[in-house]
């Protein structure tokens, strides 16, 4: 019963990812490029690949409008690089409930190291593993800086876990 209780929670996540990197490819179409596309299967270097833009990473951290940060991961549960520290993107771009963030993937990288920054555990734990680390990176340090491209959410924020 738990570990189905895992799977569906998890599942209910990539659902969740899934969404909003449709969100986003739906703009990158319209304003860039008709041949992107979403990157089939599990892929963590990055989510979208796009011959004008080159390949994109798209996050979501629900909790940035809360917290006042974004969490910004870096290694997963089993203590291996993941995030920031493995992706091949070109692009980076952070969605909260209220922003859609785009940046070089080397810009991010900049603000990363340049500011304070707090280490994390981060993201679900599921059996037998570990949590992810991150840093929490100042929402207003991203919002802010002159090397992001900020706008309004245009698309809903998916409410349940759900399709």
């Amino acid at each position: 019963m738990i570990k189905s209780m895992q799977d569906q929670a998890w599942q209910r996540k990539i659902n969740r990812g899934r969404y909003v990197e449709r969100q986003i490819l739906r703009w990158i179409r319209k304003h860039f490029d008709a041949e992107a596309s979403i990157v089939d299967g599990f892929c963590p270097e990055k989510d979208i690949t796009s011959k004008v833009l080159g390949d994109v990473e798209v996050k979501e951290d629900r909790m940035a409008h809360q917290t006042g940060n974004y969490a910004i991961e870096y290694e997963d549960g089993d203590g291996k690089p993941s995030g920031l520290a493995i992706t091949k993107s070109k692009f980076f771009v952070l969605v909260d409930w209220e922003w859609v963030c785009y940046m070089a993937t080397e810009s991010l990288w900049f603000i990363v190291k340049s500011c304070e920054k707090k280490e994390v555990l981060m993201g679900e734990k599921f059996e037998g593993g570990t949590k992810s680390k991150g840093w929490l990176i100042p929402r207003d340090k991203i919002l802010l800086s002159p090397l992001v491209t900020t706008q309004k959410r245009w698309f809903p924020v998916l409410q349940t876990y759900g399709n």
